[in-house]
């Protein structure tokens, strides 16, 4: 289990360094595994027990199970953790029968534009798939309350979802600025360069925000490390602070929110291509990754609940 873990911080870093960040990457590996142990500090018993009788009957060819380790003393918690990196974990192109069946790109983002102008942020035109991150979570939520859709496609079904609940609650998966240079969209940050070395552009910078921000020091275990990340996110935004917005379960809205805090923060006049951003500007991401991290946690939890909770 430890050498599939590491494999799993690897290719993290590995996706991170070479794909387009607008085809999906949003938070690492830590980012995914620490929203989904807030949804999981969250969920009722008996939505635990629903979901992980589910997440158990995983198709063998996903290798979701994989990643449980029933000698751990926390094994479903961490299984739990893990499903909500797989989706990232089967873009490697060298598993090509897993990569061919259960990537999809587009899911994870939406192609939302925006521009600048002397007045402010406009919403832009631009290209957008059928098949995307609103899109998807809306779907799941009606076939997995379906008795049509079998355990093995419940499984898989609830990995995305504990990932896609993830990655809109990441303003750069919620839309793309189109300027001069970019007229196509700037691919969600992927196309605003910051430095030769990580984080290079802007999309990398807020996906291991919190790596950065928090860094982990080498005597600390991985899992340690995720569960004190999220559990000082919950102690600093408790889900009193959120009031109804964790009960507003539209994915529309979750998308709106995004792409509101990308026109309005993510790109002061002072952040500048190829330069590293300025401590204020970090420590304002910084505020702002955590609280996305938590509402997306309670939200997820929140998803999860209504459907499995009873």
């Amino acid at each position: 289990m430890k050498k599939i873990l590491a494999s799993t911080l690897v290719l993290s870093f590995i996706l991170t360094l070479t794909l387009n960040p607008a085809s999906g990457i949003s938070w690492n590996a830590t980012g995914h595994r620490v929203i989904a142990a807030i949804a999981w500090d969250n969920l009722t018993p008996t939505a635990k027990e629903n979901i992980m009788t589910i997440l158990k009957q995983a198709p063998e060819d996903s290798d979701l199970m994989d990643f449980y380790d029933k000698e751990s003393e926390h094994a479903d918690k961490f299984y739990f953790m893990n499903a909500a990196y797989w989706p990232d974990v089967v873009r490697d192109r060298d598993e090509k029968a897993r990569y061919d069946k259960y990537h999809k790109g587009p899911w994870h983002y939406v192609g939302s534009y925006w521009r600048q102008t002397e007045n402010g942020p406009v919403d832009a035109e631009g290209f957008v798939d059928d098949e995307h991150i609103v899109e998807r979570i809306s779907l799941f939520r009606e076939t997995l309350n379906s008795d049509e859709t079998s355990a093995e496609e419940k499984a898989i079904q609830i990995a995305w979802v504990l990932h896609l609940v993830g990655d809109i609650h990441m303003p750069l998966h919620n839309t793309s600025r189109v300027t001069k240079e970019t007229p196509d969209g700037d691919r969600g940050g992927n196309s605003f360069e910051l430095s030769d070395s990580w984080p290079w552009n802007l999309h990398a910078y807020w996906d291991g925000i919190i790596d950065v921000a928090n860094p982990k020091d080498d005597d600390v275990e991985d899992f340690d490390y995720y569960l004190k990340n999220a559990e000082m996110i919950e102690e600093k935004h408790p889900k009193s602070e959120f009031k109804d917005l964790i009960d507003l379960q539209n994915s529309q809205v979750w998308n709106k929110e995004g792409k509101e805090i990308t026109m309005k923060n993510l790109y002061p006049q002072e952040l500048k291509q190829n330069e590293q951003p300025s401590q204020e500007y970090k420590e304002m991401a910084y505020k702002i990754a955590q609280k996305r991290m938590a509402l997306s946690g309670y939200r997820m939890a929140e998803f999860l609940n209504d459907i499995f909770g009873e």
